[in-house]
């Protein structure tokens, strides 16, 4: 089938073609998409699916761009994610909240605050849309979604069927999921169930979240204190093109963390499990990268964890950067890096993909 006849057959008239990719990714890379649409419906979402299968092109998902790092254009169709909507229910001390996957997650935390709602509150200003949460097993300050989720929603991209799936049943790991590996492809996420608690119930043990509250530790003020302090660390991609974190923090065995620590005793490392994560900010701003500029993009001064874009267009020169962070990270401490954004195009060539940001 030719160019012309995919453009023509069949086509929805909410599809585009060759639309520039940068307005939805906060990197703010310009690769265009073949095909692109924004969905605000299942009936849509499903309608979508079926003129891709038609035409035989790879159909991939994004949400609010920030935790993609788009590389080249995007063959086939992508769709934005813009299903919306909340519904409660609350039993006694807590309560059953089940939310669309294109609400933006910020919000929904926000949300949950303002109706004394605890246990997601050390996820505030994360940036992405709630489908996101789930694919990345989104974390911060000692909690991960995956400590709330009661079951994601999904639309089986072969049959479409809409089903729900436990949270047991998902493979959450550390900034993983079977959504990113065993299921990569599979499902679209389309709404997620959370069980949060209406007594007071805080985690502070992290990342001196604690020292950060005065006098007595409200809701309000946990909220507070995490935004403020992802404000002072992580600069705003609204203002400054960026993706978050740009690399998980490496997990080694005990072994290994006994000889780092020998050799380097101002290691910063946490206890995971039987094993050591370690703060690959502090690896990378010891390896001498905080603050240097390559081309027109970088790595942020206040943060060495964030990569950003100065003035390209392309994602060329940030490739060329992290290439060289890895290599020097993994030459100082043989420890290696891997990239926390999600990279398109996907190798799978009928990726379904919703991402979001996280830290």
């Amino acid at each position: 089938m030719t160019d012309d006849s995919l453009e023509t057959f069949l086509q929805p008239l909410f599809i585009q073609k060759n639309v520039s990719l940068a307005p939805y990714n906060t990197f703010r890379f310009e690769h265009k998409a073949q095909y692109f649409a924004e969905i605000d419906s299942l009936d849509l979402l499903t309608e979508a699916l079926r003129w891709a299968k038609h035409i035989d092109i790879p159909v991939t998902v994004i949400g609010g761009g920030s935790n993609l790092l788009i590389s080249d254009e995007v063959l086939g169709l992508v769709l934005v994610n813009r299903l919306m909507g909340k519904t409660a229910e609350v039993s006694g001390d807590s309560v059953l909240l089940q939310v669309s996957s294109g609400e933006n997650w910020h919000q929904l935390v926000a949300y949950t605050v303002e109706h004394q709602w605890y246990g997601i509150e050390n996820l505030a200003l994360i940036p992405g849309t709630v489908g996101a949460a789930p694919v990345q097993n989104i974390g911060a300050y000692g909690v991960e979604v995956k400590d709330v989720l009661t079951r994601v929603q999904v639309l089986d991209v072969m049959s479409e069927a809409l089903e729900w799936l436990t949270a047991e049943s998902c493979g959450f790991a550390y900034r993983d999921s079977h959504f990113k590996g065993l299921w990569q492809g599979r499902y679209i996420i389309t709404a997620v169930e959370m069980q949060l608690h209406c007594l007071p119930s805080y985690s502070l043990n992290y990342g001196g979240l604690k020292q950060q509250i005065q006098g007595e530790v409200t809701l309000a003020k946990v909220f507070d204190a995490v935004c403020a302090v992802r404000q002072s660390k992580l600069p705003d991609p609204a203002k400054l093109a960026n993706a978050g974190s740009f690399f998980k923090n490496p997990i080694v065995n005990a072994e290994q963390h006994e000889e780092l620590k020998r050799r380097f005793p101002n290691l910063v490392s946490f206890p995971f499990g039987e094993a050591f994560k370690l703060a690959a900010g502090w690896l990378i701003d010891q390896s001498g990268w905080k603050g240097v500029i390559h081309k027109g993009v970088g790595v942020y001064d206040k943060q060495a964890l964030v990569l950003v874009n100065y003035s390209e267009h392309k994602a060329d020169a940030l490739l060329e950067l992290e290439s060289k962070i890895k290599q020097s990270v993994l030459d100082k401490y043989g420890v290696f890096l891997e990239r926390e954004p999600v990279k398109l195009p996907a190798v799978d060539a009928m990726a379904s993909i919703v991402e979001g940001g996280i830290q």
